[in-house]
């Protein structure tokens, strides 16, 4: 992890297990991994991983239950309020994937893996299927900005590999060009959020670092979901624009101004 945090080893690991679980990578009824592999993981002593486990479990998040292990036995409620912004989806593609700047990126894995249940359900997934997974960092001018994870059901996207990125190039022209997805809509959700264990090592920050969290989803002319994408992006290297109209009217002729 790079840099220093005031923030305590086993809060640390306490909040990137609440975030894998908010985010559906653990889900009701999941099993997650044990004390030793935990320790393993995150890189710390027992009685790190023992202290983290007892702030979830005291938060209702998770219980022990012997013989089984350490299950979630709690997912949050989505209380969120939705703000709707309406734009150009060709526009937003430009802009987010930079296409005026000098971007560069690396593809640091891509394969089959079993994907969160919440995933699963969006590409609507048939039971025990595996998910076709793609993971990318993007830097400028060498710093690291975002952390990029697409998945998608390996049917529809298993033959893309990291040599469909090269250079600058966004995960929507492949899914237009190189597979012929017939893009509609792309329904996006954007939160505040923060690096923990996980995205503080990849993003090369500080944990508690503000980030955003994105996730789109790709609908082709079929109303399928073709793809999912979780985007992290630093907060120093991003800014969220639109333009809204207010629809006033001219009292005169009755015309928006």
């Amino acid at each position: 992890m790079s840099g220093t945090n005031a923030a305590p080893q086993y809060q640390q690991v306490a909040d990137t297990l609440r975030r894998r679980i908010i985010r559906g990578e653990y889900g009701k009824g999941d099993v997650i991994p044990t004390a030793a592999k935990l320790e393993d993981l995150f890189s710390v002593s027992n009685i790190t991983i023992r202290k983290a486990l007892a702030i979830l479990g005291d938060e209702g998040w998770i219980s022990g239950r012997r013989g089984v292990g350490t299950v979630v036995v709690s997912v949050p409620e989505n209380k969120r309020l939705n703000i709707a912004v309406s734009g150009d989806f060709t526009d937003w593609v430009d802009t987010a994937s930079g296409k005026s700047l000098p971007i560069e990126q690396d593809v640091i894995g891509c394969g089959v893996e079993e994907g969160s249940g919440v995933v699963r359900s969006q590409l609507r997934a048939a039971a025990e299927q595996k998910l076709w997974v793609m993971r990318r960092i993007r830097r400028i001018f060498g710093n690291i900005i975002s952390y990029h994870v697409n998945f998608a059901l390996p049917e529809r996207l298993g033959t893309i590999t990291a040599d469909n990125m090269t250079g600058s190039r966004n995960f929507v022209d492949v899914l237009r060009e190189d597979c012929g997805c017939e893009l509609v809509r792309m329904d996006q959700t954007v939160e505040a959020s923060v690096a923990d264990r996980d995205l503080s090592d990849l993003l090369n920050v500080d944990f508690g670092t503000p980030l955003f969290f994105v996730e789109n989803k790709y609908t082709d002319r079929s109303e399928d979901v073709v793809a999912v994408s979780h985007l992290f992006l630093r907060g120093d290297h991003y800014a969220y624009q639109t333009s809204i109209s207010l629809g006033v009217s001219d009292s005169k002729n009755g015309t928006k101004l």
